[in-house]
């Protein structure tokens, strides 16, 4: 990503949350409750939304941005698996790091230390919007 770079530490850990989130957010506790995965997935995105309302209401601002940052992306991955369908989940997880990787090839390989200015971001985001997943 244009603030670190990825390594494959980073993104195995990705990859355990991703498929944490389906196989025990999900697939485990749809057992417990005795819900579909439907029911579980459509009750953790909701959670997911009332929470992000109280977000701002944590004192500690680093605290605050994590939190707020883990929340989205977990919701953000339950959608785009959902999108390309839960029993696939894992090609999703792939298809997720290969974008970040592609993002990571794009910047440092091509954009990182050009002149400073504006567009080297935007042409990465408009290079990524042409990445399918």
């Amino acid at each position: 990503m244009p603030l670190c770079g990825f390594n494959g530490k980073m993104l195995d850990g990705l990859r355990d949350f991703q498929e944490g989130l389906v196989e025990h957010g999900l697939y485990g506790r749809s057992r417990e409750t005795g819900q579909t995965v439907e029911q579980r997935l459509q009750e953790e995105l909701e959670d997911m939304k009332r929470f992000s309302k109280e977000v701002g209401n944590l004192k500690d601002p680093e605290m605050r941005d994590l939190v707020s940052g883990l929340s989205a992306f977990a919701g953000a991955f339950y959608r785009l698996a959902r999108r390309k369908g839960l029993d696939s989940y894992k090609e999703t997880v792939q298809a997720v790091s290969n974008y970040f990787l592609e993002m990571d090839r794009k910047y440092y390989g091509e954009l990182q230390g050009q002149p400073q200015d504006i567009q080297d971001m935007a042409r990465l985001a408009e290079h990524l919007n042409g990445v399918n997943v």
